[in-house]
């Protein structure tokens, strides 16, 4: 009989043990689903054409891009467009290579109803494009859109 106990412990205790395993490996799966999950955040102030702040405070920098700075010629004018693409609009973040600029602020890609929103400024001759790391999933369509807002003499390019 106390043979007959032990079996039954041990395969109590490997249940046990799988059964925990099994826990570990879905939370696993649970935390990573969690954090590819979208970032919408509401946009509550256009810095200027290249920086936004959204809900919570957080300051974004539009990542891969570079747009004129105050004073500087197209300055009005992108800050202007960025106004109009999302100031107030719910929009979505995504994150690359970098998490953060030397002034601490987010280096996040925006998306509006699906846009590039930072490819979107490029094109239409906003910005130009400033890589932390070229080893970037947009990389080639950045290029792409830049070339065109230079053949087409945009804004920065004049």
């Amino acid at each position: 009989m106390k043979k007959t106990h032990l079996i039954v412990i041990v395969v109590a205790l490997i249940l046990i043990i799988l059964q925990t395993l099994n826990m570990t490996s879905t939370t696993g799966r649970l935390t990573e689903a969690k954090s590819n999950a979208a970032d919408l955040r509401i946009v509550t102030r256009i810095v200027d054409g290249d920086t936004i702040v959204v809900e919570g405070g957080d300051r974004i920098r539009l990542l891969d891009i570079d747009t004129p700075e105050k004073g500087q010629t197209c300055y009005k004018e992108a800050k202007d467009r960025l106004t109009e693409l999302i100031d107030g609009k719910q929009v979505e973040l995504k994150s690359g290579k970098e998490d953060k600029d030397t002034y601490d602020r987010l280096l996040r890609y925006v998306f509006y109803n699906g846009t590039n929103i930072n490819m979107l400024m490029v094109r239409e001759g906003w910005a130009n494009l400033y890589f932390y790391n070229k080893d970037t999933p947009y990389y080639s369509q950045l290029i792409e859109a830049e070339q065109a807002a230079k053949i087409d003499g945009l804004c920065v390019w004049r």
